[in-house]
């Protein structure tokens, strides 16, 4: 059998982000993330389809005859830039335990795209970097949240590099199995040709949900394309906006036989990109005018209508604990409203402290974002929990998930969801772990951005995407940049940068 060492080293940074990447961040679970797995611990991953790429390589291994050699796999939220000495740390553990295992046949690497540490370095550059060093020229194969920005020299070091192909990530299992499938065709010796293509503009997040035009019939291309003469493999990044690197941005890159057919591939789907330029734009609404639109479409459907906090997403690196839509909200005295999920330890630990039914004054959020400030109100402690609970949506299924302390806060007739540890709401869960039923509720305020989507969509009457600060800017147009590259459009058919 192939020896094929699985490693993994996941964090989408935002280099506008005030929150900080601590290394207590990778060792104990993160959000959306499980602790740090190491060896056989990593066998978790094979236990159950688990939407991971580690998982879905793990299942196809035995198909394809490799003897899967298990390293290292760690990652957390998104957050500022790790400090020198965290990335230090971690890549050891990885080198180290690379070094130990050796030989291999081939390397699997379970990566985002998006990494940066230190003062404004790559962080995958580094790590393929690295990696080869210790291994040399035996094929290395990446898979990538479809949110990286991938410069040329991460495209060169890696043998492959494969890409998710839905937002919400809901195939990072089935990304595992094809990252498996390429593996097999390069160690079967069979040749691969690969081409690399940067598209000219940046796409605003809430325009790249593959759930919607424009992105869904772009990303349809990909089958199309792999099923022509040739073509091993496609994929199209979206990139990570909120990351100040010269290439920031989406990217195609494919993988075919001979170069031919990997050249017109590529050059196929940046021109499907192209076309569709003018759709990668951006909608938007000042909380006061959103709430008022959520509840004239609230008269119209038995469904809860979602408001997006789309800049206070932490899943894009934000804190998660802005609370202007919280404020509008009760200044209208919505009802049957739900707001989630808030990070604010403090509150969380405050509310514990009182018990369940207890009232308690608490100055709630706005502790990040300078200039802002809490809202402070009298709560009603409704539900508490503390520890591992299951997630149940499509991104997390079969999953466990812990947030630390959580909380149940009322006012009125509106419900908070209140966080220790931070995550986007991307999961019915979230809610239902404090006692909140996500389908009873009129209107729903989501942190998210799309990820939202998958669990929450399907019992949506409605969605309106809200124009509240943080540290995320939807428009990457009023994003102040200063290392991107020259010439690129904003957003579809939008201004171009230029350094000043």
């Amino acid at each position: 059998m192939q020896r094929i060492g699985i490693a993994g080293f996941l964090h989408e940074t935002n280099t506008f982000s005030n929150t900080p990447t601590p290394l207590g961040n990778f060792l104990n679970k993160s959000g959306f993330y499980p602790e740090l797995l190491a060896g056989k611990d990593m066998q978790r991953f094979s236990e159950g389809k688990i939407n991971i790429a580690a998982s879905g390589f793990m299942a196809d291994a035995e198909r394809y005859g490799f003897a899967v050699v298990p390293l290292v796999w760690i990652g957390t939220e998104p957050s500022q830039p790790m400090k020198i000495d965290v990335f230090e740390h971690l890549m050891g553990m990885i080198e180290e335990a690379i070094k130990e295992n050796q030989p291999y046949d081939g390397i699997f690497l379970d990566l985002h795209g998006a990494m940066v540490y230190g003062n404004l370095q790559d962080g995958e550059e580094e790590i393929l970097q690295r990696v080869r060093v210790i291994v040399g020229d035996i094929p290395i194969v990446v898979s990538l949240d479809l949110h990286g920005n991938i410069n040329e020299e991460s495209f060169d070091l890696a043998t492959a590099m494969v890409g998710y192909r839905t937002y919400p990530h809901v195939d990072g299992f089935e990304n595992g199995q094809r990252c498996a499938a390429v593996m097999n065709h390069v160690l079967q010796g069979k040749t691969l040709y690969k081409a690399f293509r940067q598209s000219p503009f940046l796409m605003p997040a809430t325009s790249q949900p593959t759930t919607k035009e424009p992105a869904i019939s772009l990303y349809g291309l990909l089958p199309t394309v792999e099923a022509w003469e040739g073509v091993i493999s496609a994929t199209v990044m979206e990139g990570f906006n909120a990351c100040d690197l010269p290439h920031t941005g989406p990217s195609v890159f494919t993988y075919a036989e001979d170069q031919d057919a990997a050249d017109k591939s590529a050059e196929f789907l940046l021109q499907g990109m192209l076309e569709r330029e003018a759709q990668f734009s951006v909608e938007m609404f000042q909380p006061e005018e959103a709430v008022e639109k959520a509840l004239q479409m609230a008269e119209i459907t038995d469904k809860p209508v979602i408001l997006v906090d789309v800049q206070d997403n932490a899943g894009g690196g934000s804190p998660s604990d802005t609370v202007w839509l919280l404020e509008a909200i009760v200044k209208r005295e919505v009802k049957r409203a739900a707001v989630g999920v808030i990070w604010d330890p403090q509150a969380a630990e405050s509310a514990h402290a009182a018990g369940e039914g207890a009232q308690v004054q608490i100055a709630l959020g706005g502790h990040s974002l300078p200039g802002h400030i809490p809202f402070k109100a009298e709560y009603t402690v409704e539900r508490l929990h503390e520890g591992d609970f299951p997630g149940t949506g499509p991104m997390v299924k079969g999953r466990t998930l812990n947030l630390g302390k959580m909380a149940h806060l009322r006012i009125d007739d509106i419900h908070i969801v209140v966080s220790t540890d931070r995550m986007q709401a991307l999961d019915q869960s979230l809610f239902r772990v404090v006692g909140i039923e996500p389908s009873e509720m009129a209107i729903m305020v989501l942190k998210s951005a799309n990820h939202y989507r998958a669990d929450f969509g399907p019992i949506s009457g409605g969605i309106i995407n809200v124009d509240a600060p943080s540290a995320i800017l939807e428009d990457p147009s009023k994003i102040a940049y200063t290392c991107l590259r020259e010439g690129v459009r904003l957003k579809g058919k939008g201004p171009e940068f230029h350094k000043s």
